[in-house]
C-alpha cells in the first residue's frame, strides 16, 4: 500500500525537537572532523526532511536558530550555517507541496541539490572572509546525504503509519 493511501498519525513536538538535538549532537561529535568531508550534515538533512513533511511546525525560524547553535558549536563564523540554513528551509517551504508527492528517490535528488547549495553558500562566505578554498571533497558528505535521505524518510514516518487494527473503518 503506497505511504499516500495510509492515514499517518500527527507528530509530536517533542520527537522533532529531539530529531533536531541528535542531528546537533551527530554533527559536533569529535569523530566528525577526521571525515569531515565525508559525513553527512545531519542538521541541515533533518531541516529538509521537518520543512517537507511538517511545514507549519518546522520553517525558517528553526532553520536560523539550529544554524546558529551549529556555528557556535563549531567555532566557525557566526551566521554562516544560519544563513545557508535558512535559506534551503526557504527553498523547502517554497515548494514543500510539490516535493512532497515525489517518491523517495526524487525527493532525494532534491534534497541533494538543497545540501549541496548549503555547503557552497557557506564556502562563499568563508571565501569572502578571506579563507582559502577547501577542496572539492568538502562536498562528498552531500551526496552521502542523498544515499540516506530514502531509508532515514522511512524510519520517520515508521512512527507516524497507523497499523491497520487500529483503522475504525475497514473498507
Amino acid at each position: 500500500m503506497p505511504v499516500s493511501s495510509q492515514l499517518l498519525r500527527p507528530v509530536r513536538g517533542t520527537l522533532i525537537f529531539f530529531t533536531f538535538m541528535l542531528a546537533l549532537v551527530v554533527n559536533l561529535l569529535p569523530w566528525q572532523v577526521g571525515l569531515a568531508n565525508f559525513t553527512p550534515d545531519f542538521v541541515a538533512l533533518f531541516i529538509v526532511y521537518w520543512t517537507l513533511n511538517q511545514p507549519r511546525r518546522v520553517g525558517v525560524g528553526w532553520a536560523f536558530v539550529l544554524g546558529i547553535l551549529m556555528d557556535v558549536g563549531d567555532g566557525n563564523v557566526l551566521g554562516q550555517h544560519a544563513f545557508a540554513y535558512s535559506v534551503i528551509a526557504y527553498l523547502t517551504l517554497a515548494r514543500q507541496r510539490q516535493l512532497n508527492v515525489f517518491p523517495f528517490w526524487q525527493q532525494a535528488f532534491v534534497a541533494l541539490g538543497f545540501l549541496l547549495l548549503s555547503q557552497l553558500l557557506m564556502v562563499l562566505i568563508r571565501l569572502a572572509l578571506g579563507s582559502p578554498f577547501v577542496g572539492w571533497g568538502y562536498f562528498a558528505g552531500c551526496f552521502l546525504s542523498a544515499l540516506i535521505w530514502t531509508p532515514l524518510s522511512n524510519l520517520l514516518l515508521m512512527y507516524q503509519r497507523k497499523p491497520k487494527s487500529e483503522s475504525k473503518y475497514e473498507s
